[in-house]
């Protein structure tokens, strides 16, 4: 028998504690991992704007090496080779021409940014109205921008985006600024939203866990709690059932014992003695059966057999207890139905079906009526009662191990609660089903039974088997 269980206050706290343990770990692992994807792609912006910012001080440097070497120049002196990124040429020019000459600005009387032609270039007079001119290439800060970062780019002031990490760049470059290539931005928004999105899923996937570990976890407990009720049903059922026919055999004994009845006193005491010995046997045999059939542990002797003779049979052994009580019983078997089933473990369903029919008549004498037949290939056998019926909410629950209905009516009728879980457990052990209906409380009770595989005898061996039945 199983240990004692019940849903108490420490269950109850446990239950609790747990559910607000993982609760608790669900919310950390959220908030930090949230917390982590945003520090991650701050320190990521952090890092391009930092690059930015080194980027526009060496753009800035290489523009100052350049006013340098021209700055160094010795008066009248043409520089050759010219450094890099940068054409040095002098430009022979007075003032009124140079403010006249088409696409350029007048050469500075001091050294300083100018500039020519539409191209940006270092200006130094050399005098004798000669000027040096240090040229730089447009496109040199693009191309040495993408060998220093291919992450970063140069854009004009006028387009740079909202929120972008942007370093300015001083003349000649002073129109544009170095900022984060828009597609390295957006992989980088991307990547953040997809963390997000994978940290709020896994999220998702946590809690529906957690949330099912909680409900398994109260069913569990609740499951627990009904098992001991229904085992401490059982126990009860099984302790009345017991005391029940030992009481009426001891006083039977004794009451022989003791001399004071004559014969024909004596021999019905023993008969009484009999009967519960009798039912004692029975009681001890269902509680064997639990054990044999519950589970679907016990190895079943499957094979070919007549059903029609094995339920004719059965209600030859039922009909004794239906006269015991005045009770009628009504049966409509179609012979010859042949099925694969086990006969000993059916038999045992066929009785308890019969034998919990008898037992909860509610008017007397009972009346059950039992019918066998054939229906898509399947044995229908169906045994109905006029007993007290059944609620709708007990339709399957009565098919549970030591379950009794609340009904007091019920409650006060001898019974263990496991006849119908073992009538069922064979049967679904046959590959079949066993249901139960009823219109309604006081209306009596229909229990069902459909036995796949079967079929009727051919026509010449049924009319054989009909004489043979007859016969007999």
């Amino acid at each position: 028998m199983r240990g004692g269980f019940r849903l108490g206050l420490g269950h109850l706290v446990a239950f609790v504690a747990v559910a607000l343990v993982l609760n608790a770990q669900f919310t950390w692992w959220v908030y930090y991992s949230l917390r982590d994807n945003r520090e991650r792609l701050d320190l990521q912006r952090g890092v391009l704007a930092a690059r930015a910012d080194t980027a526009a001080l060496r753009l800035a440097e290489e523009a100052e090496r350049v006013a340098l070497r021209v700055l160094a120049l010795p008066p009248g002196v043409i520089p050759s080779p010219a450094p890099p990124l940068v054409e040095i040429g002098v430009v022979s020019r007075g003032a009124a021409a140079a403010a006249s000459a088409p696409g350029s600005q007048q050469a500075a009387p001091t050294p300083g940014w100018v500039t020519e032609g539409g191209r940006p270039a270092f200006a130094r007079p050399l005098g004798g109205g000669r000027t040096a001119l240090a040229f730089l290439d447009p496109q040199a800060p693009y191309r040495w921008l993408a060998a220093f970062d291919p992450n970063l780019q140069l854009v004009d002031r006028e387009a740079v985006v909202a929120g972008r990490p942007q370093a300015a760049l001083g003349p000649p470059f002073d129109h544009l600024v170095v900022t984060a290539d828009f597609h390295r931005w957006e992989q980088l928004d991307d990547r953040y939203r997809q963390r997000v999105v994978g940290v709020l899923a896994e999220g998702a996937f946590f809690l529906a866990a957690i949330i099912t570990a909680v409900v398994l976890l109260w069913r569990v407990l609740r499951r627990e709690s009904s098992l001991e009720r229904q085992h401490q049903n059982f126990v009860s059922a099984v302790t009345h059932e017991l005391k029940t026919p030992i009481a009426g055999i001891r006083l039977a004994l004794e009451t022989v014992l003791s001399g004071r009845v004559d014969d024909e006193g004596r021999t019905r005491f023993l008969g009484n003695a009999l009967t519960d010995s009798e039912r004692l046997g029975d009681l001890v045999e269902k509680v064997l059966e639990v054990t044999r059939y519950a589970g679907g542990t016990h190895r079943l002797r499957m094979g070919l057999a007549d059903l029609s003779q094995l339920v004719e049979d059965e209600m030859q052994i039922a009909h004794r207890r239906v006269a015991v009580r005045g009770g009628v019983l009504e049966a409509d078997v179609t012979p010859g139905i042949q099925a694969t089933f086990d006969p000993e473990a059916m038999a045992i369903v066929i009785s308890n079906l019969i034998e919990n029919a008898l037992k909860y008549a509610k008017d007397e004498p009972p009346h059950v009526w039992l019918r066998l037949g054939l229906e898509d290939g399947e044995a229908v056998l169906e045994v109905r009662d006029n007993g007290v019926g059944i609620a709708p909410a007990d339709l399957e629950a009565i098919f549970r191990p030591f379950y009794r209905a609340g009904d007091e009516v019920i409650r006060r009728t001898p019974g263990t609660g496991i006849g119908l879980f073992v009538c069922r457990e064979i049967v679904n052990a046959h590959g079949g089903r066993l249901t139960a209906a009823s219109p309604g409380a006081g209306q009596g009770a229909v229990f069902r039974l459909a036995l796949p595989g079967a079929e009727g005898l051919p026509e010449e061996e049924f009319s054989e088997y009909i004489g043979d039945h007859e016969a007999r």
